[in-house]
């Protein structure tokens, strides 16, 4: 018990030397389980995608409709404060008014936006709507709207994905797809609106209500409906529906397997059980699952560590034009072929590292976001100090690989430090703390690049450096998923 006064983790995890034991989860093994989360992923990606090509054409488009810098600026930072306010409220709703309806309300919600944004564009260009308009229309579109919509998703993902899996390795395994997923959008958005946009400017902007009523098509057709969460379910249904998958598949393996194997899982079945009644305990009377704090003691760890992470991967992304452009003397033209080539080697790394060596290397939520942060470090000190394309792109490419280990690492581990009843108030803390950095890392560094080219790395590697230090310091990180579950997996009829 910490000193917040709630339980710490539901998980029933072994010790071990950073390294994860693979059980596969009970409860991702039910066929609609994994058809939800299939469909929850694809939303992801058109979403996303949808995303990704407005963020990839908003520059350049509001130079050509004679829109100000800081309008882009405005856009991005107040989606990113949209996201922060909002993504606890749609992830305890994801919970109490069930996945199917935030997601309906929170895609007719994004097409809102999207179609707005192109009605925006499209009567500027016919010099229907003057410069001051235009703005206030980009900027509601893209920021507190399309915003408040897409906050919606990954805590509703996160959720899910706890609700799913019992056990460490298959929580990571599932935080890594998902992050890749959000990844390889930002890779199929890029290279989506960088042919359209050969065709024409506008083009990218008036796709993207396309890609997002995809997602909500998915979502109306392959989300299912009024089904309640394992939480939801009465006493003992989770329990028995655990044995019954354990007794099937043992019946092919040999006794003495089979032994080891319903008394493995027996454990695991009970610890499933006994989270969906604190659950049942705790909703009884309650409209909503209980908000998280951002000072809760067991998320705090999580979040110091993974703080600078995000907010150097911010600035990156953000001054990645300026000095493509300044250190190789590139006209404005060139240099935006060459800045995406940067940041399709970050979203690349990224990508890679959640979806392919993630689920391989094994290890633990604690030992990816300490090595993730470390290998940070490296590579920002390199990038700030890169006189050549390759060696940039090598730099933001490691940046991206450390980006795809903590990501994982990091939401796992917050995901395993609370009970089941917090999950959708713990998904909404923790993808809140990566938009967070996006409101301020726009702006402070674009202001302090223009005093100085190195003035943003230098802010970048002390606020990483702090974030190496809380997670090399921080206890949680080195033991994380043990709690009061570890002592009654020990014996489970305490």
């Amino acid at each position: 018990m910490l000193a917040s006064g709630r339980p710490t983790s539901h998980s029933a995890l072994p010790e071990s030397h950073g390294r994860v034991h693979s059980p596969s989860s009970p409860l991702s093994a039910l066929p609609h389980a994994h058809a939800t989360l299939r469909a929850l992923l694809a939303i992801c990606l058109f979403t996303y995608v949808a995303q990704n090509m407005l963020n990839t054409s908003i520059a350049p488009l509001a130079r050509a409709l004679g829109l100000r810098e800081w309008v882009v600026g405005l856009a991005v930072s107040t989606a990113a404060l949209a996201v922060t306010l909002l993504s606890q409220f749609w992830g305890r709703r994801s919970i109490s008014w069930g996945r199917r309806r935030v997601l309906l309300i929170s895609l007719c919600l994004a097409l809102s936006a999207g179609c707005l944004f192109s009605a925006t564009v499209g009567l500027r260009v016919f010099g229907h709507l003057g410069a001051t308009a235009a703005g206030i229309g980009i900027v509601a579109a893209r920021g507190p709207f399309f915003g408040s919509a897409t906050a919606a998703i990954p805590p509703t993902g996160q959720a899910l994905i706890a609700e799913l899996t019992t056990d460490e390795a298959s929580r990571v395994r599932g935080m890594a797809a998902f992050s890749g997923s959000v990844q390889l959008s930002i890779v199929i958005g890029s290279l989506l609106s960088s042919v359209l946009g050969a065709w024409s400017i506008y083009a990218p902007v008036h796709a993207t209500p396309l890609f997002i009523l995809v997602a909500l098509g998915i979502a109306a057709v392959a989300i299912p409906e009024g089904r309640r969460s394992a939480a939801h379910r009465p006493r003992g249904t989770t329990h028995r529906s655990v044995m019954r998958t354990t007794n099937a598949a043992a019946g092919t393996a040999h006794p003495e397997q089979q032994t080891t194997s319903i008394r493995k899982t027996e454990d695991r079945a009970r610890t499933a059980a006994r989270g969906a009644e604190d659950f049942e305990r705790h909703s009884r009377g309650a409209p909503l699952p209980p908000r998280v704090s951002w000072s809760d003691a067991r998320l705090l760890p999580w979040i110091g560590a993974a703080f600078g992470m995000f907010f150097t991967a911010g600035v990156v992304q953000i001054i990645a034009g300026f000095i493509v452009q300044d250190r190789l003397h590139l006209a404005p033209e060139r240099a935006i072929s060459l800045t995406a080539v940067m940041l399709l080697a970050n979203a690349t790394g990224a990508m890679l590292t959640q979806l392919l060596i993630v689920p391989r290397l094994g290890w633990r939520p604690g030992r990816l976001v300490r090595t993730g942060v470390t290998m940070a470090a490296v590579a920002l000190a390199v990038l700030a100090l890169a006189p050549t394309l390759w060696l940039m792109a090598a730099a933001t490419f490691t940046i991206g690989m450390s980006s795809g280990l903590v990501g994982p690492g990091f939401t796992a581990g917050g995901s395993l430090a609370v009970s089941p009843a917090e999950q959708g108030g713990a998904a909404g803390i923790l993808n809140a703390t990566g938009a967070t950095t996006w409101i301020f890392a726009p702006v402070t560094a674009t202001a302090l690049y223009g005093w100085h080219p190195l003035a943003p790395f230098i802010l970048a590697l002390c606020v990483l450096s702090a974030s190496i230090i809380a997670a090399w310091a921080a206890p949680a990180l080195g033991h994380s998923g043990a709690g009061p579950e570890q002592d009654r997996r020990r014996d489970p009829l305490k």
